[in-house]
């Protein structure tokens, strides 16, 4: 292993036998220079400071080691960490060999990913200093959710990520604990002129949530968005008559006062509460800003901002099945604000595919920009290794148009489009060998009729976009999800986006008046686009390239 410029080699690492297991750090002659054993059975953040320009050997001794990488650096956010693969003696993986790394048919290639292994939701997303910031909820031990890490990735514009250095971890007494669960839950970022706060929640209880779970509120900041400042405790107490869920804090500035939101249950009610702040630090309850009066068991990762002259909610529905049968999908509700309630005019999912959750957004340049988690409600999932579960959607613009929300990709995505593979008039197209499996296409049709477009094809497996006697939607064959049609709001599809990205497929309807993600997982390493239509349409199509 060769450090280059870096400082610090961080391993991930959990022992894999009886005994306690340990890291060592040897010279190129196999002197051991350090030794660290592992603390924690769940797995342990291990951190050895070492020179730069200088090479070691990395051994693990009864253990076995998740993820690796160099960090330390003084340019961290301008070249990120150096991957190291604990499979293959700790070797760099940088340039082409990350790339090789990254080139599997179940790995997005244009859609942010972690290194390996699990991530789920978007935490802290803002503009700071030059950067978009992503932090996000990770497991780094294994691709299924366990107690909670915060990772993170910066990009200077929403397209290429580098990765950085983990930034949280969970509580002590619960990585020492198998009967516990819970880690450093999910967040957000409030930048101000020389720092940027955060606020997130902790979470700390048994393994099934209920009276003994506990959550609260938390604090920290940082000026660089590389060294982190203690957190502190600011919201434990919660308002009578809400259960243990009590999470997820979202904050925002309106005029000279600081709002934040967080999702609970109210008397049985899933519900979104709004606190108030002078200082940013000391919150106090003002009401439920949002009540609903479906069955559901929480509102999750909400949020609040204004747009375009008024004023947005938005959260996730945790336990719930729509008519369609749709798990957990997203809602936004649009209206008045008086300083308490939000008066609702107009109320919609935040994505018809049913595979978007938990989504944050934020303002920079006069821009209100979405990430949400492409999640996997419908335990379609294939373990490989190495692998990762879990990506984010392709960061949106939003507006708000005829009283609802219009959502389109962020114009920087489309550097991305390369080989043109069709543009013209046709009412019939089929590519069966598109390289890669990661294209874009855009489908205006002259006039109103139903279609089809096949999106992905793997044997007997399909995913479609259908439009059909007045309804569209979207409808996958010969997965775990057929059952259920992923039905759209709009009645009338004049236009359609579409970017397939392996195991990700994105839809946008109408220029941004509705969009789906939907998961397939796909294991071809060609993608297939079929359209047949009854209209006359203009199409192009196009071949992406990766960002890794």
């Amino acid at each position: 292993m060769y450090t280059g410029k870096y400082e610090c080699l961080e391993i991930f690492a959990r022992p894999d036998g009886p005994d306690q297991g340990s890291i060592v750090l040897t010279d190129c002659e196999g002197r051991i220079l350090k030794k660290k054993e592992l603390e924690h059975e769940y797995g342990t953040w291990v951190r050895l400071p070492v020179e730069k320009d200088s090479i070691y050997q990395v051994k693990t001794e009864h253990a076995w080691a998740a993820l690796a990488y160099l960090s330390g650096r003084e340019d961290i956010l301008e070249e990120g960490v150096c991957v190291l693969d604990p499979c293959n003696d700790f070797k760099e993986l940088e340039g082409e060999a990350y790339r090789r790394f990254c080139d599997t048919p179940y790995r997005e290639q244009y859609h942010f990913t972690p290194i390996v292994n699990w991530l789920n939701d978007p935490n802290g997303l803002c503009w700071y200093q030059g950067y978009y910031h992503l932090f996000y909820q990770y497991n780094p031990f294994g691709q299924e959710w366990n107690n909670m890490y915060w990772g993170h990735a910066a990009s200077k514009d929403l397209v290429h990520w580098k990765h950085l250095p983990i930034v949280l971890e969970p509580q002590k007494e619960i990585l020492n604990d198998q009967e516990l669960k819970g880690g450093a839950f999910s967040g957000s970022a409030l930048p101000q002129e020389d720092k940027v706060l955060f606020f997130l929640t902790r979470h700390i209880g048994p393994q099934e949530d209920g009276s003994d779970t506990v959550q609260y509120q938390t604090m920290m900041d940082s000026r660089d968005m590389v060294n982190f400042s203690p957190e502190k405790e600011i919201i434990r107490e919660k308002p009578k008559g809400a259960n243990f869920d009590f999470r997820d804090p979202k904050a925002g500035e309106f005029g000279d006062r600081c709002y934040l939101v967080l999702g609970s249950c109210m008397e049985g009610k899933g519900s979104i509460l709004l606190y108030e702040s002078e200082d940013k630090e000391h919150w106090h309850y003002r009401c439920p800003l949002i009540t609903e009066s479906q069955p559901i068991r929480t509102i999750e990762c909400p949020d609040f901002f204004k747009l375009d002259g008024t004023y947005v909610a938005m959260g996730a529905w945790m336990d719930y099945y729509d008519q369609q049968g749709r798990f957990q999908p997203s809602r936004y509700y649009i209206g008045k604000w008086n300083g308490r309630r939000l008066h609702t005019e107009n109320e919609q999912w935040v994505d018809f595919g049913s595979n978007c959750y938990a989504a944050q957004t934020f303002s920079h340049n006069g821009r209100r920009i979405f990430m949400g988690w492409v999640s996997d409600f419908y335990k379609e999932h294939v373990v490989t290794e190495p692998g990762t579960y879990g990506s984010m959607t392709i960061p949106r613009e939003l507006h708000v148009r005829q009283g609802r929300i219009y959502a389109l990709p962020v114009k920087e995505i489309y550097s991305l489009r390369r080989e043109k593979l069709f543009s013209g008039e046709i009412r019939e197209l089929k590519k069966e060998h598109i390289p890669g499996n990661q294209y874009y296409a855009r489908i205006t049709f002259e006039n109103q009729g139903d279609f089809q477009i096949i999106m992905g094809k793997d044997g007997e497996k399909e995913i479609r976009l259908v439009a059909e006697s007045g309804k569209v939607f979207l409808k996958t064959q010969g997965v775990k999800s057929s059952t259920i049609e992923f039905l759209s709001s709009v009645k009338e599809c004049r236009s359609a986006e579409i970017f397939v990205d392996r195991r990700t497929v994105e839809v946008y309807l109408n220029d941004g008046e509705d969009v789906g993600t939907k998961l397939f997982y796909n294991s071809r390493s060609e993608g297939y686009f079929f359209l047949k239509s009854k209209e006359l349409s203009q199409t192009e199509l196009f071949t992406m390239d990766s960002v890794w």
